[in-house]
C-alpha cells in the first residue's frame, strides 16, 4: 500500500519533470513512462509492477547519484565508440566493461566520501560493494512487488 501510495503521487507531469530535468533524452523518458504503464494481472487483479519497479529505481538513483552517473558515463563511452567505423562493433563491448566498470567504482567512491583504495584489492573491494548495492536494489524491486501482489 505503501509503494503504491507513492507511486500514485510520483504520477502524471512529475514524472516526466523528474526524468527531463535529470537530463535524460526524450526517448528514454518515453521508454520510462511505458514501463511506469505496465501492468500484470493476477486472477481478477492488476498490479501495478512498472510503477513498482520504477519507485524503487528512483530511490537508487537518489541514495546513488555518483555511481548512477558513473555507469551511465560508462555506457556513453561504449555507445561513443561502437559508432567509430570498421573497429567500433569489435572495440564497444571492451568500452562498456571498462566504461562502466571504471565509472562505477569513481562513482561509488565519490558516494561514500571515502578516500580511494589503491591498487587491485581496492578495486576488488569497490566492485563488491557496488555488486551489493546493485543486489539491494535488485532484492528491493522483487520485495515490493511482492508485496504489491499480497496486499492486493
Amino acid at each position: 500500500m505503501l509503494l503504491e501510495s507513492k507511486a500514485e503521487y510520483f504520477g502524471g507531469p512529475e514524472f516526466d519533470s523528474t526524468f527531463t530535468v535529470a537530463g535524460l533524452p526524450p526517448e528514454v523518458v518515453l521508454r520510462l513512462k511505458e514501463l511506469w504503464e505496465t501492468t500484470c494481472r493476477i486472477g481478477a487483479k492488476m498490479f501495478r509492477v512498472g510503477k513498482v519497479i520504477l519507485v524503487e529505481l528512483v530511490r537508487f538513483v537518489r541514495e546513488n547519484p555518483n555511481l548512477s552517473v558513473g555507469v551511465a558515463l560508462g555506457a556513453g563511452v561504449a555507445a561513443l565508440v561502437a559508432m567509430v567505423p570498421v573497429l567500433g562493433p569489435f572495440l564497444a563491448p571492451l568500452a562498456a566493461l571498462l566504461g562502466v566498470a571504471i565509472g562505477s567504482v569513481a562513482g561509488s567512491r565519490l558516494d561514500r566520501g571515502e578516500a580511494a583504495s589503491e591498487g587491485t584489492v581496492g578495486m576488488a573491494q569497490e566492485a563488491i560493494i557496488i555488486a551489493r548495492k546493485f543486489f539491494e536494489l535488485f532484492a528491493a524491486i522483487f520485495s515490493a512487488v511482492a508485496n504489491e501482489i499480497r496486499t492486493e
